[in-house]
């Protein structure tokens, strides 16, 4: 986490965890625009990063009220946008994909051969 570690002038680390695929298919579902008719008008991949992360860092949460307070965030979408560099967002978002069994790297290959 650069942005943090510049500010408090050591490493900053964050510890996350694996998000149930309940959730991580609501995470998404509130990411998708649909136009009148039903269909995909778009998907909102930073609100979708954003979302993950919220639920996915553990240490130190982003929901707790003191946090929050802290730095004059009402809402964790808020507290997110505001530590986190929107690159760190989407790095923070991949590393709990991957912790919830959503690696696609390389696996897919695998599959097919078996």
């Amino acid at each position: 986490m650069t942005k943090l570690s510049e500010l408090t002038g050591e490493p900053f680390k964050v510890k996350c965890k694996a998000i149930d695929g309940e959730r991580y298919a609501d995470i998404q579902r509130s990411a998708i625009g649909l136009n009148k008719n039903g269909g995909l008008r778009n998907i909102n991949l930073y609100e979708m990063q954003v979302l993950t992360v919220i639920d996915g860092v553990v240490e130190p949460s982003l929901k707790y009220e003191r946090l929050l307070a802290y730095f004059g965030c009402v809402i964790p979408k808020e507290l997110v946008k505001k530590l986190f560099l929107a690159g760190e967002i989407a790095e923070l978002s991949n590393v709990i994909t991957e912790l919830s069994g959503y690696d696609k790297s390389g696996d897919e290959e695998e599959v097919k051969k078996q």
